[in-house]
């Protein structure tokens, strides 16, 4: 058993040595509620503070032009995304990076633009088309799918129309989207090479240039696979030293 002490040494030196981007997963924000897909907005806040100290924001396009310009990252950096689009992204969370004048992305599912659905067992409320333009001079936007249906859950040959159909509902709207998708939970053909090269097939034809799993890691440069973004979760029913544990070195083993 290695002591704490030495993984921490250990991690310290690997990310001494390479260039390393961090990418956050959020999904709501509320004033008290807290569980393990909320934070409150206390802990938001304090924990934007803590990262504004220590790394340096980018925003989802900024990675995409990474990709695809090969335009370099800063040393440090950290990228916020939010999943869904839950209108409390809007209400509770936006003021607060506004505050702070720190960047963030969402992913969001077409479907549920400007409605009340039935979504994890209970009615939630997304956010609405004029929402998502006010937010536009901070927040970026990327694509989560049509119905937020698992793609593994989905026949192999129904992924193309799902996936071209939520990127034209989305491309519909009067906001500007980055070529970026976020896996409906973090689920793709990880075990199944010939299936994940046509997923990818289909994303390059729908010229989506990248995509974003869970993991729990962080992605050393250069990134070594466009469509296996790790993120690391962000849970409200977690303290926040596990919080600063998880940004500073990522899931281990």
């Amino acid at each position: 058993m290695v002591p704490c002490r030495e993984v921490s040494k250990i991690a310290r030196t690997k990310f001494e040595i390479m260039s390393a981007l961090r990418v956050l997963m959020y999904h709501k924000v509320s004033e008290k509620e807290q569980d393990f897909l909320t934070v409150t907005t206390g802990q938001l806040s304090e924990q934007l503070h803590w990262l504004k100290s220590r790394f340096h924001f980018i925003t989802l396009r900024e990675l995409v032009n990474h990709i695809t310009l090969s335009t370099p990252l800063p040393k440090n950096a950290l990228l916020v995304t939010f999943d869904d689009g839950y209108e409390n992204n809007f209400t509770h969370a936006y003021p607060i990076f506004k505050m702070l004048n720190i960047p963030f992305s969402i992913f969001l599912v077409a479907n549920f633009i400007g409605k009340n659905v039935q979504h994890d067992g209970k009615i939630q409320t997304f956010l609405k088309p004029e929402e998502l333009q006010k937010m536009q001079d901070l927040v970026q936007f990327g694509y989560h799918g049509c119905s937020h249906a698992s793609l593994m859950d989905i026949k192999e040959n129904e992924w193309a129309n799902e996936i071209k159909k939520g990127i034209d509902l989305l491309n519909a709207l009067a906001i500007t989207l980055e070529n970026a998708w976020a896996y409906t939970y973090g689920n793709y053909p990880k075990k199944n090479e010939l299936q994940f090269k046509k997923l990818k097939e289909i994303y390059h034809s729908n010229k989506i240039q990248c995509a974003f799993r869970i993991g729990n890691r962080i992605n050393y440069l250069p990134l070594k696979e466009y469509y296996q973004i790790q993120r690391i979760d962000v849970r409200g029913n977690e303290s926040f030293f596990k919080f600063k544990w998880k940004v500073s070195i990522g899931k281990l083993f």
